[in-house]
């Protein structure tokens, strides 16, 4: 039988596509990372290979599938790491960094409506002032709160550390993305790290997911480091 062909298809960035990443790799899944300029994703949708005109797309057999969630739940089930038994909890805790990654649509691209989904343009853009005052409320609010709810989900010790206790799943390398690059100042521009000041459960969580053997070698073979906060 024929091994199964998968291409992962994002910029070259970490934002969404990078738990997609470290999932297939945790799971011992052979994939083609394609990374893609903006003037690609332009082509892409005109030429219709974009479902939504958005990547990351993720393609398995000639198949293009795409939406972030969806993603996360199909690599989750071919990397193991979306088990039945847990997928209502790690359901809910991708729909709330989704809320998060919502709420930073404006931070993102300067915006009230992010971009054309035709063009890419700015859709409503904000001014100086609202620039402010979104980043204001996205640091000492918006953020703070989300967080503070998914602390809350982190009722284990230190031998249970994850969203599902003892097993890391897929939430658990989302949320992780997500405080590296927070704590490293590339997930969102103009988000401070001291929204994680009151997370110790998700920074451990974070920790346990960076010290990961397959994460780490990852992280090695593409130049990342590791930040203070998540040093062993």
């Amino acid at each position: 039988e024929d091994p199964m062909r998968v291409k992962l298809t994002y910029l070259a960035s970490r934002q969404l596509a990078e738990p997609l990443r470290l999932a297939l790799s945790i799971g011992g899944v052979a994939f083609e990372d394609e990374i893609v300029s903006y003037a690609d994703v332009l082509r892409l949708r005109a030429d219709g290979r974009l479902p939504f005109g958005q990547v990351p797309t993720l393609e398995v057999d000639g198949v293009t599938y795409a939406q972030t969630a969806a993603l996360v739940r199909l690599v989750g089930r071919l990397s193991g790491l979306y088990p039945d038994e847990h997928a209502p909890r790690i359901d809910a805790v991708e729909a709330a960094l989704a809320d998060v990654r919502i709420a930073l649509r404006p931070q993102w691209y300067g915006s009230v409506l992010g971009r054309d989904p035709v063009t890419s343009a700015q859709l409503v853009a904000l001014t100086a002032e609202q620039k402010d005052a979104v980043r204001t409320a996205l640091n000492d609010k918006v953020v703070p709160a989300r967080f503070a709810q998914l602390e809350k989900m982190l009722a284990g010790g230190d031998e249970e550390p994850f969203f599902c206790g003892a097993a890391m799943t897929i939430c658990d390398l989302s949320m992780y993305n997500m405080v590296i690059g927070l704590l490293e100042g590339w997930y969102c521009e103009g988000i401070e790290a001291t929204v994680l000041a009151e997370c110790p459960k998700l920074i451990r969580l974070a920790k346990r997911v960076h010290h990961h053997d397959r994460v780490r070698a990852w992280n090695a073979q593409h130049g990342y480091g590791t930040p203070d906060a998540l040093q062993e």
